[in-house]
């Protein structure tokens, strides 16, 4: 088959976990399988109220009937209408559903002017019909310049822009579109509103794309992600402050906190900011660790922790921390403890007096992230076509 990888391009553009994954299996298609596969991607620019609109119009508008099958994963990609279209879902825009209620914002925009209550009938009115799309747009541009719109209207994050979007992904992912849902992780697929009701949802883990992993004798203890709040490496450096053994961390990667963290971390002479840091040297990271701790609050899959269990080494992550904690095992091939520093602190503590247990925990890791492979989330892709 002639297969579409539909994906968002990011403004201004970055290279993550998501961009690795399209680009890991287009190359396993390719290389590995009688299909073909290209990836087509459109600009999506999502920092404010009207580029996420245009966005999403742009991919409900795209024609990609000269492809056997299509695979989208991530939002607004999926406005794209195909006969064959399989979703294998990141995450919804989580601002505007699972972590909406983390800001405090308003679940319903107050007092609205007549036209967004005639457009809130239509939308209900045209729940999950793609034929009700180019007035709906129409509807949407014409709020410009409406009687009684105020420009808190066009807020973003806000409540409704969230109704809008939750409107438009649910003509993009009606069960009347897709031919075969699936996600990522359990995580993902468990999540409230992310699927229709009643729609059955395959799960496959995706393969890390990081070449060059392998073992090494440990001496530190490692993290790599984007350092921001949902990651929780405030909650790392806290548990080091308990940590009484001489436990060296690294911490590798770059983003909003950084410098925030570092001064959090500046106390300590045994935490290090390693910075953004290329593929050779970050394997070489992982090789060089005793374990690797990665406990952000509700991932949605985290490629770390499979790059690190490749690698050979435990995993430390939090009961919270989603689909990061489907691969490990408690006490099997790493720590699954509850999110507060003392905890953090007793497994990290635990690894460094124990070191045969870290061996053979880290043993298993690889062991079980051995089994996660292109082949099998290919063969779930292109069951249905």
């Amino acid at each position: 088959m002639d297969i579409a990888i539909v994906a968002p391009c990011p403004i201004p553009y970055t290279i993550g976990g998501a961009e690795n994954l399209w680009s890991g299996l287009q190359r396993h298609l390719n290389e590995h399988t009688p299909h073909q596969a290209e990836i087509i991607k459109l600009p999506s620019r999502e920092f404010s109220f009207w580029e996420l609109i245009d966005s999403y119009r742009h991919f409900a508008e795209l024609d990609l009937t000269g492809f056997d099958l299509v695979v989208s994963s991530k939002y607004p990609a999926w406005m794209v209408s195909h006969p064959n279209h399989v979703v294998y879902m990141l995450h919804r825009l989580r601002g505007l559903y699972d972590t909406y209620d983390f800001m405090n914002l308003p679940q319903e925009y107050a007092d609205p002017p007549p036209a967004v209550v005639d457009l809130r009938e239509f939308m209900a009115e045209h729940a999950e019909r793609r034929e009700a799309l180019p007035e709906f747009f129409e509807r949407v541009a014409a709020l410009r310049g409406a009687p009684g719109v105020r420009e808190d209207l066009f807020a973003f994050p806000g409540p409704f822009i969230r109704e809008l979007l939750h409107f438009l992904d649910g003509v993009g992912l009606a069960r009347s579109e897709i031919r075969r849902y699936g996600a990522i992780s359990a995580a993902v697929a468990e999540r409230p509103g992310y699927f229709p009701a009643g729609a059955g949802v395959f799960v496959a883990h995706p393969p890390s794309g990081l070449e060059g992993l392998h073992g090494g004798r440990g001496r530190y203890l490692f993290t790599v992600s984007r350092l921001d709040a949902p990651k929780r490496i405030e909650l790392l450096i806290a548990a080091m402050q308990q940590v009484t053994a001489r436990v060296e961390l690294r911490i590798a990667g770059t983003g909003p906190d950084e410098a925030r963290l570092r001064e959090l971390a500046a106390p300590d002479p045994r935490i290090s900011f390693c910075g953004r840091v290329g593929s050779a040297e970050l394997a070489e990271l992982y090789a060089g660790a005793r374990a690797v701790a990665f406990i952000p609050h509700l991932e949605d899959f985290g490629l770390v922790t499979l790059e690190a269990m490749l690698a050979g080494k435990p995993v430390i992550t939090c009961t919270d921390s989603g689909g990061t904690a489907e691969l490990v095992t408690d006490r099997v091939n790493g720590l699954v403890v509850e999110p507060q520093a003392a905890a953090l602190a007793a497994a990290i503590e635990r690894l460094w007096s124990g070191r045969r247990e870290a061996r053979r925990m880290g043993h298993a890791a690889r062991e079980r992230a051995a089994a996660v492979t292109w082949d099998g989330v290919v063969d779930q892709l292109t069951a249905a076509a």
